[in-house]
């Protein structure tokens, strides 16, 4: 994010639970056990170390895949779906034994593909899915599958398109089969908490900030990722068939300098916490009559406090909370010496952005009289901030002193999803639906939050 020149309804405690890797997020999820899991048919096909535990996984999740679209793709395409048939190819890169459709170890080492030529999926068990199920669960694994069995399907489908299109597209197939996963008889059944860990994979594998959607190497931004991930989970297979280049919209923002890139996009944490909340008074200071005729009351200054001289809310202390609307007194705060430190050192600026303009999401429902007291209100609140966030994108406020860099949107999605306290899934809703959310609000403005 970077400055342009020119007593209490609602107390959201908010504890980091996840940590950096590289300049993607990520979240530390502890492997869940195989323990039991059936083997899938498709093992015996299997090229490597099938004992290996991510590679039962992916067996599994092989055996699920061809079972999903043998009965999905005749419906959808109006054809028999031939299985995948050329191999599959638990690769250790170290070994030296490649896979069809590798030429050198550095082809699949960090990598899993799909191959059109050979009909054939591989993928680095020795690297890549390790690490992957050490951050982020084990579902993350037959999601990586679902993604690739995607462009399998694309190579039945004759589908032609950008590399950055071909990649959502395939996102948007593997959402659909999680949906599958969660919904239907499965070897898979993940947990809510699960699936957001899974989710949180698609930050680690997006784009670096500042890719250009045309570049031929190009799988799209995190904010791109999993809002195909979702379109497939909530709207089924049938809405991914119709992706076609410039549909949906990628995100992928360059950076205005060099500056800008040299910072990552991130501007000082002072200049975030002082001025984000004056943004988003001018932003809702325009929005609210919009909406309801009236002039917008401004709340009362904000409460960037530290823990050991908090304020009241209702006559009641807050120091046990990092972040907050407090509803009598009309403020927002935030705990300004360890919380929001650590969110920004851990998820960049436009984390602690985001985090902020949830609440104060929270207080224009407040004052347009909606109980702010529920999960209804606070994924309402999550909307909010993305239609916040789309008037900075949209720059169309001459009154606002922010613009978004690239990764902003990839940060604040990592904030929802990661950022989590104890409890916050009952009160917010998962980090899945919170992202939804917020997608909502960016896609289709504050107005459809209401």
């Amino acid at each position: 994010m970077r400055r342009r020149t020119s007593v209490l309804a609602v107390l959201v405690p908010v504890l980091v639970v996840a940590g950096c890797g590289g300049s993607s997020e990520s979240g530390e999820a502890a492997p869940s056990s195989v323990a039991g899991m059936q083997k899938a048919t498709s093992g015996s096909d299997m090229v490597g170390d099938a004992s290996e535990p991510v590679n039962q996984i992916v067996a599994a999740a092989i055996d699920d895949l061809q079972s999903y679209w043998a009965q999905t793709y005749p419906t959808l395409y109006g054809s028999e779906y031939q299985p995948v048939s050329g191999g599959f190819y638990a690769v250790e890169p170290s070994s030296g034994e490649l896979p069809p459709c590798a030429s050198t170890p550095e082809d699949i080492a960090g990598n899993a593909f799909y191959c059109p030529g050979e009909d054939v999926v591989a993928w680095d068990s020795e690297g890549l899915l390790p690490d992957l199920r050490e951050r982020f669960g084990d579902f993350v694994i037959p999601v990586v599958m679902a993604h690739e069995w995607g462009h399998a399907i694309q190579a039945r489908a004759q589908f032609e398109g950008m590399t950055v299109t071909r990649e959502i597209q395939a996102d948007c197939f593997a959402g659909a089969w999680a949906s599958h996963a969660v919904d239907e008889a499965s070897q898979f059944d993940p947990t809510p908490a699960e699936l957001d860990s899974a989710l949180a994979g698609f930050l680690y594998l997006r784009d670096e900030p500042g890719s250009a959607a045309d570049d031929p190497s190009a799988h799209g931004s995190g904010f791109d990722r999993v809002g195909s991930f979702q379109t497939g989970f909530q709207e089924g297979v049938e809405s991914c068939k119709g992706y076609e280049d410039g549909s949906p919209q990628v995100f992928e923002l360059p950076f205005s300098s060099a500056a800008d890139a040299s910072r990552g996009g991130d501007a000082p944490l002072e200049q975030i916490v002082e001025g984000v909340p004056k943004d988003l008074e001018d932003y809702w200071s325009a929005l609210y009559p919009e909406l309801t005729g009236e002039p917008w009351t401004p709340l009362k200054p904000f409460a960037a406090f530290d823990p050991a001289d908090a304020p009241d809310c209702g006559g009641s202390s807050v120091a046990e909370y990092s972040l907050f609307y407090c509803v009598p007194d009309d403020y927002v705060g935030f705990d300004a010496v360890n919380a929001m430190p650590q969110f920004y050192a851990q998820g960049g600026d436009f984390a602690v952005a985001a985090l902020i303009a949830t609440q104060y999401g929270l207080a224009g429902l407040s004052h347009l009289g909606i109980n702010a007291d529920d999960q209804d209100a606070s994924l309402q609140g999550d909307c909010m901030a993305g239609g916040w966030t789309a008037s900075v994108l949209l720059q169309n406020r001459p009154t606002s002193g922010y613009t978004l860099s690239p990764g902003d949107l990839d940060e604040a999605i990592a904030a929802l999803l990661l950022f989590r306290g104890g409890g916050d899934e009952e009160r917010q809703g998962s980090g899945f639906v919170r992202v939804e959310a917020f997608r909502h609000g960016v896609m289709d403005g504050a107005e459809a939050c209401i």
